[in-house]
């Protein structure tokens, strides 16, 4: 199972990239480590993985601090993009870039949906050495 971890995830961030307003998609750790990526070769897949890490960091302690509720997404909303950091398990961060004018309904959902899968992934390949001892 967790030799095919890594084809399995870029699978499902490139089933989120046929959504016409996303432009480009990553997983990263929360430490900031890229895990896989679908993005153009006009972006720095370890940058965007790192600034991403550091933007759901500081929302994360933003949350708690103001007694929020636990972290979901964070949303940076620029003059040509949208960027979302979504939380992915214990572990993963979806990084999502979209369109200014996107539909954000359907982004929302479709990320929703690969964030689950993720999850599901990393967490199966989380206790797959456990299963074999």
């Amino acid at each position: 199972m967790v030799d095919d971890l890594h084809p399995r995830i870029v699978a499902v961030l490139q089933e989120l990239r046929r959504i016409p307003d996303v432009m480009a998609v990553a997983l990263a750790r929360r430490d900031g480590l890229l895990i896989a990526h679908v993005l153009p070769k006009s972006m720095d897949p370890k940058r965007i993985a790192a600034m991403a890490a550091a933007i759901v960091g500081t929302s994360e302690m933003a949350a708690s601090e103001m007694g929020l509720g636990a972290f979901f997404q964070s949303i940076v909303d620029s003059g040509h993009a949208k960027m979302l950091a979504t939380g992915a398990g214990e572990e993963g961060i979806l990084i999502t870039m979209v369109r200014t004018d996107a539909n954000m309904g359907l982004v929302l959902l479709s990320v929703g949906k690969a964030v689950q899968a993720i999850t599901d992934l990393l967490e199966r390949a989380a206790v797959a050495p456990e299963a074999d001892a």
